[in-house]
């Protein structure tokens, strides 16, 4: 699994394509640039389906009416409520972006981009091209990479101040929840999480090239006891699914 700035340099030819490589939806939706300024809203919202037809449906009858941008209303949520000591955090479409690059449905993603300036939309939809031609795997956000990624944050933020964009930092423990979930090795620049996350988790780091590789691939890694639990996390942080709207 490779992270956010690793997928740029690898778009930009500054790091080897791997032959198989796996995203978290995370990590797709910020190179994709979904994210906005906003805790409760992004700057588009890709769908699951496009008017009646199911996402598995042939993309031929699959159309939007001309002039209708694609709404948050329509692709999955998840939110996470940090009990008053940050803003609650709503997580759109994971499924949805996860679905779209794993079938190569550009028509979907170009639902969602619909809004946008037209130089935009190009931009995107190139970017978009880029994970689906090389193949990449992109793994939704599930419960339990959520509860691994809030104890990440949470001992994170016990030790150091968070990025000025408090989002940010909840995206990179949402990544590295991701990857310990699939028990994915994560190709990362970033040194402070990879060693907060061996301490943390009993796995191991190594040098590759200009990047670390955090192995989650040994048996060491282990589910902490208060993440079992589904829908809310200790410190009265709480997850709510809303998979489809």
């Amino acid at each position: 699994m490779v992270d956010t700035q690793i997928l740029v340099h690898m778009q930009a030819g500054r790091r080897v394509m791997p032959a198989h490589a796996t995203i978290a939806s995370v990590s797709a939706k910020e190179f994709l640039i979904m994210y906005g300024n906003k805790p409760d809203r992004d700057r588009y919202y890709v769908p699951l389906r496009l008017g009646r037809h199911s996402l598995m449906g042939p993309p031929a009858v699959l159309q939007m009416p001309a002039g209708h941008p694609f709404r948050r209303i329509g692709t999955d949520r998840l939110l996470i409520d940090f009990n008053q000591e940050h803003p609650s955090l709503v997580e759109f479409g994971s499924n949805a972006v996860a679905s779209a690059i794993n079938s190569a449905r550009s028509d979907l993603f170009k639902a969602g981009v619909m809004v946008l300036r037209k130089a935009e939309q190009r931009n995107l939809e190139k970017r978009f091209r880029f994970l689906t031609e090389n193949r990449f795997r992109c793994e939704a956000l599930e419960e339990n990479a959520v509860g691994y990624g809030l104890d990440i944050l949470d001992r994170f933020l016990s030790d150091y101040a968070p990025k000025g964009h408090f989002r940010n930092t909840v995206c990179d423990a949402l990544i590295l929840g991701t990857a310990i979930r699939h028990r994915i090795p994560l190709q990362t620049e970033d040194k402070l999480l990879a060693r907060l996350t061996a301490k943390m988790f009993g796995t191991r780091f190594y040098q590759e090239g200009e990047d670390l590789v955090i192995d989650f691939e040994t048996p060491s890694v282990v589910r902490r006891r208060h993440g079992e639990s589904k829908g809310y996390i200790h410190r009265g942080w709480r997850i709510a699914v809303d998979s489809r709207r």
